[in-house]
């Protein structure tokens, strides 16, 4: 008995069993009287062998690498720009010379010296009287008197009181050192230096002349 096989039908496991398998597919193009290969249909070609290798990213990348560049050149001019710029104000200040004044910047100045004022000398009276001593004269009611010659003096004046203790008034000028009185009567006496340009000194102290029968 010859058994007619269809590819399309199902095909018996053999020993004469129900069970049946689903018909495979046909490979290399095979006719309903060619034989039957079994197995998954066969998959896709691996992508692989379909990739040519290349980068879609690559040219993004290289664009990113492009402007980082761009940026730091630019940092670094506008850096170099501005050192140059603030250099360039940094100008030497001109200085200048005078010499009568003192400028704001490097100069000389002239130092005039001048004589020193003469200060007018201010007239000052002599010194005081002193040591002045008033005896009894050789004749009848005289005073004898002599003092210290003072520095400066060109004269002298001679005061005489009565009382003790009382500014005597002015009996004689003198331009010794020495003088005889005549009260009549023994007296207090009081003498004073006066200098060339009329200034007088202070009086000496008061001493008493006696005369002859009328002592102090």
């Amino acid at each position: 008995m010859t058994e007619t096989f269809d590819p399309d039908a199902t095909r018996p496991l053999g020993g004469g069993g129900d069970a049946t398998l689903p018909a495979g597919p046909r490979v290399g193009g095979a006719t309903s009287e060619g034989p039957m290969v079994v197995g998954p249909p066969p998959s896709d070609p691996p992508r692989a062998q379909y990739d040519d290798g290349g980068d879609d990213d690559e040219p993004r990348r290289n664009w990113w690498w492009i402007a980082a560049l761009a940026l730091a050149l630019g940092i670094a001019v506008g850096v170099v720009v501005a050192l140059l710029a603030s250099g360039g104000d940094d100008k030497p200040e001109a200085t200048t010379t005078s010499s009568s004044s003192t400028s704001t910047s490097t100069s000389s100045t002239t130092i005039t010296t001048l004589p020193p004022t003469t200060q007018a000398t201010v007239p000052q009276p002599p010194g005081q009287v002193t040591n002045l001593t008033a005896e009894p004269g050789g004749g009848s009611g005289e005073v004898s008197m002599q003092w210290d010659a003072v520095p400066g003096a060109a004269q002298y004046r001679i005061y005489r009181s009565g009382t003790q203790g009382i500014t005597g008034s002015l009996v004689a000028t003198v331009n010794t050192n020495e003088y005889v009185d005549v009260p009549g009567a023994h007296s207090y006496y009081q003498v004073s230096a006066v200098g060339s340009g009329g200034l007088e000194g202070a009086r000496s102290v008061e001493v008493c002349g006696a005369v002859v029968g009328d002592p102090c």
